[in-house]
């Protein structure tokens, strides 16, 4: 039997590449060391994107699309299309945006359309503006978070890996 693997969405244009690294890096850590799941991160193999514009990843994905295959309009989404098809559940972290991510509201439909689980970071104190959208919200399923670990919990108890 394979191992599961868990999709990381959240926002990368507009965002800081350490703070769009960071909580990824951290997830993809635990769930493989504590129990050996797999992750899928959609800025693997863009570490380029930390030189541009000041580590302020540019919402504007033409600026860079002369990075390579994997950094064109097409690229992204043939690339992140294929990863939540064949995930097993979403991780998906929408804590502390000011505007709704456009790319993470087209991965949480693909969940949807797959029937995947989606594990949402959020803040529980305020509205996110991802609730604000009727069909964004409704994607966002039950298992809420403001912890990563306490999602990282949840992933593992869904997926039933001992």
């Amino acid at each position: 039997m394979s191992k599961p693997i868990v999709y990381l969405a959240g926002a990368i244009a507009g965002t800081n590449y350490k703070d769009a690294t960071d909580w990824r890096t951290e997830a993809a850590a635990v769930l493989k060391d504590s129990y050996g799941i797999k992750t899928l991160d959609p800025l693997r193999a863009k570490e380029s994107l930390k030189e541009c514009n000041n580590g302020v990843i540019n919402k504007d994905c033409l600026t860079y699309a002369t990075n390579g295959p994997f950094f064109s309009c097409k690229g992204i989404l043939a690339r992140d299309f294929n990863d939540v098809k064949r995930a097993d559940i979403l991780l998906v972290n929408l804590l502390n945006l000011e505007e709704i991510s456009v790319g993470t509201s087209i991965e949480l439909g693909w969940a949807y359309a797959y029937q995947k689980p989606v594990v949402v970071l959020i803040e529980d104190n305020k509205i996110n503006v991802h609730e604000r959208h009727p069909m964004v919200a409704a994607s966002l399923g039950p298992f809420r978070y403001s912890n990563i670990y306490d999602a990282i919990d949840a992933v593992h108890t869904i997926l039933g890996v001992d």
